[in-house]
């Protein structure tokens, strides 16, 4: 079949944010409860759509309006009203021509990679949100590049690591930016940002920035890259709603062009970009309707506020329970909705078959693959045996093991016995760990 010859060398990244769901439905049909920790749908977790937004969707609906084609970019109104809230930081100054509305931000990363030459390469953060590593990986047959964030930093890179990467890979055309990070949480700082933009102008690359997360942030503060981009570094901004209003549903995102006319080549991204936009006529026009109403509305910054609130008590009790587990950390957060539990000797196994059924053993042996990550084991382990539908951190593209999960359970019980469910299994994964260091200690001194 000729398509094989194109196809030879493809990598394609496993989606394990979703891969997961199909073992942990056959954990729950054999009876088990699940704790479905795998993916961010507030609304799924029990997160109400408050009244007041129900309204106005409701107002939206009723007008001929919302059913109807709007402008390929999305609806002007909307792109002048979103242009003014970016332009009240005080930062980098776009208008309504610099925004253009994608149905979700997955549809806008894969359009934005899509469009990149095939010799060119964007920069990646490790560990990275699936849908940009895949979209770059797909794009180029082969594993992205990456930059360095660890835990023992907060998950944030080193910035002379950055630039040597640079600089040893001229084919670098981009850096990526998620900030508040997915899977991490962590919120970059002001002066770290501005690092990258001066790294960005010395080697001239445009900066690719997810801020999904931008008003989900409950400890530090939030620097929007727009505060700091400056006047001469092109960047692509990345927005929506899906995650704070919440609406994940609504499949609503869009890209701001900063410093659009500073470089042709960027220019001509830009214009390729907008121009897909006007072959599939429009995203959706509903969404777009409401997003001045829904945050012009008064209880929109109370509303915010609690969310925040009760996402930072949930991470805090998070940090607190993994500090009694050895073996274990729990750094990052302050944003998103997102907690990373990492193993603080990742290649140590620890899985505790002194107590593990016969038949969850298989189950976890059955569902291995050769040369997975320790996490994965890890995972597994917490699926078959205690129901908790986790995601392996290495799968966001990192050498980091580990796991992701949310602090979206509504309910304080369940969120409680989610917690004292994690902690008892952890605690047996630390303590089989260390008898196997003893073992391998008491081998190695017998040699």
């Amino acid at each position: 079949m000729r398509l094989q010859h194109y196809a030879n060398g493809r990598t394609m990244q496993k989606y394990e944010i979703r891969g997961i769901v199909e073992k942990a439905l056959k954990i729950q049909a054999s009876g088990k409860p699940v704790f479905w920790e795998n993916i961010g749908d507030p609304v799924h977790k029990g997160l109400g759509v408050p009244d007041w937004i129900k309204a106005l969707v409701s107002k939206a609906v009723l007008t001929d309006v919302s059913y109807a084609y709007c402008d390929s970019k999305g609806i002007k109104e909307t792109r002048s009203f979103l242009a003014g809230l970016s332009n009240r930081l005080n930062g980098n100054q776009i208008n309504l021509n610099d925004i253009a509305f994608f149905n979700g931000l997955g549809d806008a990363i894969a359009r934005v990679y899509g469009l990149l030459p095939f010799q060119a390469r964007v920069l990646l953060p490790s560990p990275t949100y699936p849908a940009h590593s895949g979209a770059e990986a797909g794009r180029i047959h082969q594993k992205p590049l990456t930059y360095s964030c660890h835990p023992q930093n907060n998950w944030l890179p080193d910035l002379d690591e950055v630039n040597n990467i640079v600089e040893a890979n001229p084919e670098v055309c981009a850096l990526l930016i998620i900030n508040p990070d997915n899977p991490t949480g962590t919120v970059w700082p002001r002066d770290l940002l501005s690092g990258m933009v001066s790294i960005a102008e010395k080697h001239g690359l445009f900066i690719i920035c997810d801020e999904i997360y931008e008003n989900i942030v409950y400890e530090g503060e939030m620097t929007r890259l727009c505060e700091v981009l400056g006047d001469d570094v092109p960047a692509i901004i990345m927005k929506g709603i899906s995650k704070e209003f919440p609406w994940p549903g609504s499949r609503c995102g869009w890209v701001q062009y900063h410093n659009r006319t500073k470089c042709d080549a960027f220019s001509s991204l830009c214009d390729a970009i907008d121009h897909g936009k006007m072959t599939e006529v429009c995203s959706t026009t509903l969404p777009q309707v409401v997003i001045p109403a829904i945050m012009s509305h008064p209880e929109y910054g109370s509303w915010k506020t609690s969310n925040q609130w009760i996402l930072f008590q949930k991470m805090t009790q998070i940090r607190e329970m993994i500090a009694t587990v050895p073996g274990f950390g729990c750094s990052g957060g302050g944003g998103a909705f997102y907690a990373t539990v990492h193993l603080e000797n990742p290649d140590e196994s620890g899985l505790p078959l002194s107590v593990i059924s016969e038949t969850d053993r298989q189950l976890i042996e059955s569902w291995m693959q050769p040369d997975q990550a320790q996490d994965y084991a890890l995972t597994y382990y917490l699926l078959a045996c205690h129901g908790i539908c986790a995601v392996p951190l290495s799968s966001f593209g990192t050498t980091q093991c580990g796991i992701r999960i949310t602090l979206l359970e509504q309910d304080e019980n369940r969120f409680a016995l989610l917690l004292s469910t994690l902690q008892d299994a952890l605690k047996a994964w630390s303590s089989e760990a260390k008898k196997n260091r003893l073992k391998q200690k008491s081998a190695a001194q017998e040699v």
